[in-house]
């Protein structure tokens, strides 16, 4: 009788992980607006908040948190391996990459000054 493991890590690291790929997946599902430059296309899933930036706890482990939906927003930008890259077709930047480990937001969906001010 043999008995049965617990499955290996695959060895990935952070957008490799299965909590990431699944949000990721359930964030293009319901959007695919760029949330860097705010146009339609996105393929890939961009964290608001970097690794570089995300609060980790006295051991240096990142704080849990990192993948979750809320970190997460749809971007233009490489695909990774061997997959082509997604360049936004309006225009034309690598959003993710060109955003770099700087923390930026979604674009305000809401006009707060309706009269041009």
């Amino acid at each position: 009788m043999t008995t049965r493991r617990a499955p290996r890590s695959s060895g990935r690291s952070g957008t490799g992980n299965y909590r990431y790929r699944q949000n990721r997946a359930l964030l293009l599902s319901q959007t695919t607006r760029c949330g860097l430059c705010g146009h339609d296309g996105a393929a890939t899933a961009d964290h608001i908040v970097d690794d570089v930036h995300w609060p980790r706890d006295m051991t240096g482990k990142r704080l849990p948190g990192f993948d979750d939906l809320a970190n997460l927003q749809p971007a233009h930008g490489t695909m990774g391996g061997r997959q082509p890259d997604n360049p936004c077709p309006v225009c034309g930047e690598l959003c993710n990459q060109k955003k770099g480990a700087r923390i930026r937001y979604r674009p305000q969906t809401r006009n707060w000054f309706p009269d041009g001010v």
